[in-house]
């Protein structure tokens, strides 16, 4: 099983230095119903950097990870005070301290959190495991979820799951389909979705995009949210053991 995450934290406004080696990119603008709401920049070693429509700024990377271990502390801001983790495992720690950006919330220490994982059957990864990678889990993590909320398609007869986390700042993608993560989730997916949940999040639900992928997302993010209505029409529920 290969599995990415992608991590996504807002941060102080970068001091100059770090603003000299970015490159501006071109988000889509069909998939968002309001122009400029986000601006993409890319960094030398692979960072990347946005700003929304109100000047705040937003730390991002990715990593490929072999462990449920190293998917858990690799979405760290802060290094933990409780336990003594190698530099090496707390790898959005060491982008943030490398480029001196602070993250700007100092009561929550963990950035929001994308898992991506490729398995040759869904059925292969227990549901227990499914709801490990949504909520970015340790494998010594005690499990509180009480069932699976998803949404399924199929690319070429290859199936990928959506998962959502339970008020956990993350979620996951699971698929059958190498041609899926590397052609759309890789470079384009991964990083919108991870826009599409932080926009969620900050404004109680509001998905700034009219495609019908995003407002799916929305609707699955919005089943495990207290307060936001949600169409569970639309959603699939499975109870965890």
């Amino acid at each position: 099983m290969r599995i990415h995450t992608f991590v996504l934290a807002a941060i102080d406004t970068p001091e100059n230095s770090s603003l000299e080696t970015i490159n501006k990119e071109q988000l889509p603008d069909y998939e968002f119903n309001k122009k400029d709401l986000f601006t993409a920049f890319s960094l030398p070693h692979g960072e990347r950097l946005f700003k929304d429509q109100n000047d705040q700024w937003y730390a991002a990377a990715h990593f490929v990870k072999d462990s449920f271990h190293n998917v858990k502390y690799g979405r760290q801001t802060f290094r933990p005070p409780y336990k003594e983790i190698p530099s090496e495992e707390l790898s959005f720690v060491e982008i943030l301290e490398k480029n001196n950006w602070v993250p700007a919330n100092a009561q929550y220490d963990k950035a929001l959190c994308h898992v991506i994982a490729e398995v040759d059957n869904l059925e292969e990864l227990s549901l227990e495991m499914q709801s490990r990678l949504a909520h970015a889990d340790g494998e010594d993590d005690p499990q509180l979820a009480h069932s699976l909320h998803y949404i399924e398609s199929k690319l070429n007869g290859k199936r990928s799951r959506f998962i959502s986390g339970w008020e956990s700042h993350s979620f996951a993608t699971i698929t059958e389909s190498r041609n899926f993560t590397d052609d759309i989730l890789l470079p384009v997916s991964s990083w919108l979705y991870l826009l599409y949940y932080s926009h969620f999040l900050k404004t109680d639900g509001t998905i700034p995009s009219d495609q019908m992928m995003p407002r799916l997302l929305g609707n699955l993010w919005a089943s495990t949210m207290k307060g936001i209505p949600y169409n569970r029409e639309l959603i699939r529920i499975e109870l965890l053991p």
